[in-house]
C-alpha cells in the first residue's frame, strides 16, 4: 500500500514539475526568452524519464541529467535578472554539477557518493530563498 502511494506521489511531483517549468518561463521570459525556453525544455524532458523511474529505477538517473541541465538557465536568469543575489545563481550552477556528477558516477561505479549528492544543495538554497524571502521587484 505504501509503495503504491509512493508511486502516486512521484506521479504528482512530475505534474508539479510541468507546472513549475511553465511558471518559471513566465517569470523569467522578460529577462531572456531563450534561457527561459531552455528551462521549459529541460524541465519537460526530465518528466518522462522520472516517470519511467517508477518502474525502472535507473531511469531516474537519466532524469537527473535534465534536472541538472535545467539549473543552468535558471542560474543564468537569476544572475541576469537582478531579482535575486547573484550568488544564488552560482549555487544553482554548483547544484547542476551535483545532478550531472550523480549520473556520471552512478553509471561508472554503480552508486552516487554522498559528497557528489551534496552539490545538489545549491538548488535547495534557491528554493528556500524564493520561498522565504522572495524575488526583488525590479525598479524601472
Amino acid at each position: 500500500m505504501f509503495f503504491k502511494l509512493g508511486q502516486l506521489g512521484q506521479i504528482i511531483v512530475q505534474l508539479f514539475q510541468i507546472a513549475v517549468a511553465l511558471l518559471l518561463y513566465e517569470f523569467f521570459e522578460k529577462t531572456d526568452k531563450v534561457q527561459a525556453s531552455m528551462i521549459v525544455i529541460f524541465g519537460l524532458l526530465g518528466v518522462p524519464l522520472a516517470l519511467m523511474g517508477i518502474l525502472i529505477p535507473e531511469a531516474s538517473h537519466l532524469a537527473e541529467v535534465f534536472w541538472g541541465l535545467w539549473l543552468i538557465p535558471i542560474g543564468t536568469l537569476i544572475i541576469r535578472s537582478r531579482m535575486f543575489p547573484k550568488w544564488v545563481g552560482y549555487f544553482l550552477y554548483i547544484g547542476s554539477l551535483g545532478y550531472l556528477g550523480g549520473t556520471i558516477t552512478f553509471f561508472l561505479i554503480g552508486f552516487v557518493p554522498a559528497y557528489v549528492e551534496a552539490f545538489t544543495m545549491g538548488e535547495l538554497i534557491w528554493v528556500l530563498w524564493i520561498t522565504i524571502i522572495g524575488a526583488k521587484e525590479i525598479q524601472k
